[in-house]
């Protein structure tokens, strides 16, 4: 158990991160759904779905290469290297690629948003990638050297940039999109720079072409991958656009935002961890065991958080936004699931990574998007939002599934199936449950969901499924030395 407290010691770290980051985007929901309009707030979150496609496009995933050939080196100034030499690479392509794109700017917003008013708002878009693209080689080198605290100070720092400007400039400034998007730059902005320069102090400033070639070689599948990532990821929002409405796009993209919580506070700080981890243990015989057990205990979280959100969203959205933005609860807990299973995609593809087969994340994108094509362009228009919904969740049952299909070829792992599909299935049942309470006063209703929330733990922790005697005996000894402890 010692790797996997190590494990969690660090996931837990980079989980409060992303909760200070997350309390930013979630202090400027109310600001967002009472200042700015549905319409307003769907080319908001048009703006990210371009970015989503630039930023891929031009990451080719040379930050996960960065972890993945930091630990191919024993020497530390060979391990310095790469992470100094990717971080000159990355830069160098994006201000290429985002100077590039930006001789067309006009026609950019034209294509996504019919004018050019938005003109401005895709120069700092491409602005805010040139930073973030860098910042995340940093941000490998953290996670490389485990020193997740760091992280934490980042992200307060920029949740107390992005607050202050975005509050500033939509209240005060009536600056509206465009003042989003200038407040979520210079968060950027400052962290790309405190993380440059911690990098660079550490690392230097070495180029070698000679690691950069077989760096390259590694990620461009992920460059292939990456468009059809993109297009699975964004054909909805683009869809939803031309087929129903902006507005239509603002409530689906609201539910969407929800449903990333869980992806930003439970599956984004596993990864962060979780990426270098994987590699560490590889050489141990009980490497697959870890996997297995990590894979499960991630399971039980999301789901945690997921039926959470899913009880409480309509409670949420009445308190916090104006009537126009409540029709998005009826959606969250079908997009809630899809984040669930795309949390998962990423511990089930360390057989593939470790193999160094990254080719196959090409083709199983090009079969997930192709699928994604086929369910929203036939869903949208029959179903709306709802059909979009579905199309996500379809799609990223395809795409995990693939994953791991293939990955168990290359590094074979037993998980429990059986435990986990239930854990699943008892959710499911509680939320149903849940629906009688519709309609009901929030005095009655929050309590009501808060017991089957009760539920959920109750069972996990002390049912004699979910977990074996080693682990209840572990749980209850972290409970009591972290928790209980502390109060005596």
């Amino acid at each position: 158990m010692s790797d996997i407290k190590r494990f969690f010691k660090h996931s837990s770290i980079y989980a409060i991160g992303n909760i200070i980051n997350r309390i930013g985007a979630f202090l400027l929901l109310p600001v967002y759904t009472n200042y700015l309009t549905v319409e307003e707030y769907g080319s908001l979150e048009l703006f990210y779905a371009v970015s989503s496609v630039i930023f891929g496009f031009l990451s080719i995933g040379i930050a996960h290469a960065t972890l993945r050939f930091y630990f191919e080196y024993k020497d530390t100034v060979d391990r310095h290297a790469v992470v100094s030499t990717n971080y000159i690479a990355s830069f160098l392509l994006s201000i290429v690629g985002c100077s590039i794109v930006a001789i067309w700017q006009d026609e950019l917003s034209v294509l996504v948003f019919g004018s050019t008013d938005y003109s401005m708002g895709v120069l700092i878009i491409l602005g805010t990638i040139i930073f973030e693209l860098s910042s995340q080689i940093c941000l490998a080198y953290v996670r490389a050297i485990e020193r997740s605290l760091f992280f934490v100070y980042i992200a307060i720092a920029k949740l107390i940039i992005q607050v202050s400007i975005n509050v500033y400039l939509v209240i005060y400034a009536n600056e509206g999109v465009v003042g989003v998007l200038f407040g979520n730059f210079m968060a950027v902005f400052i962290g790309w720079l405190v993380l440059s320069v911690f990098t660079l102090k550490h690392c230097s400033i070495r180029f070698h072409l000679h690691k950069l070639i077989p760096i390259l070689q590694y990620s461009f599948p992920f460059l292939l991958g990456t468009f059809t990532e993109m297009f699975s990821s964004n054909i909805d929002k683009f869809g939803l656009n031309y087929m129903e409405s902006i507005g239509a796009v603002g409530i689906y993209m609201l539910a969407i935002k929800f449903s990333m919580l869980i992806e930003q506070l439970v599956g984004e700080p596993f990864s962060r961890s979780y990426g270098s981890f994987r590699f560490s243990i590889m050489e141990q015989d009980n490497a697959s065991e870890i996997q297995a057990k990590i894979v499960k205990y991630l399971l039980y979280a999301t789901i945690f958080c997921a039926l959470g959100l899913s009880l409480f969203i309509r409670d949420l959205l009445v308190i916090m936004s104006d009537e126009s933005f409540w029709a998005a609860a009826n959606i969250v807990p079908l997009v809630v699931l899809a984040s669930v299973i795309k949390i998962m995609n990423y511990p089930l593809q360390t057989g593939i990574l470790y193999a160094k087969k990254t080719r196959y994340f090409f083709y199983i994108g090009v079969i997930a998007a192709v699928s994604s094509a086929v369910f929203n362009l036939s869903l949208i228009p029959l179903m709306g939002i709802y059909g979009a919904g579905i199309a996500l969740l379809l799609t990223n049952l395809i795409g995990t599934y693939l994953i791991h299909r293939k990955s168990q070829e290359f590094f074979e792992v037993i998980y429990d199936y059986k435990t986990m599909f239930l854990a699943l299935l008892l959710a499911s049942a509680l939320y149903l449950v849940s629906i009688v309470s519709i309609g009901q006063p929030l005095y009655i209703s929050i309590p009501f969901k808060a017991l089957l929330l009760l539920a959920f733990v109750y069972s996990i922790l002390k049912g004699k499924i979910f977990l074996s005697n080693d682990e209840k005996s572990y749980v209850n000894e972290f409970v009591n030395e972290k928790v209980i402890s502390r109060f005596k």
